[in-house]
C-alpha cells in the first residue's frame, strides 16, 4: 500500500469512479445473505401495494 491510498476496512481503493460489476457480490444486510450484483435493473412497481412510513400510507405514483 502507497503513502496517501485510501482504505475502508482494510480494503484499499482508488478515487476513480467505476461502474457496478455484474458479478455477484455476497453480502449481508439486516441478517440476511444476499449473492447478487451491484448493478441491476429497479424492479417494476406495483401500484396496488401500500407503503408504510411513519404511520403513514402512500402510494405509488405512475410516472408521468
Amino acid at each position: 500500500m502507497t503513502a496517501g491510498q485510501l482504505v475502508y476496512r482494510g480494503v484499499p481503493y482508488t478515487t476513480h469512479h467505476s461502474l457496478p460489476s455484474l458479478e455477484p457480490v455476497e453480502h449481508v444486510y439486516r441478517g440476511v445473505h444476499y449473492r447478487m450484483p451491484l448493478k441491476h435493473e429497479p424492479r417494476l412497481v406495483d401500484e396496488n401495494l401500500d407503503l408504510h412510513y411513519r404511520g403513514h400510507i402512500y402510494h405509488h405514483r405512475q410516472q408521468q
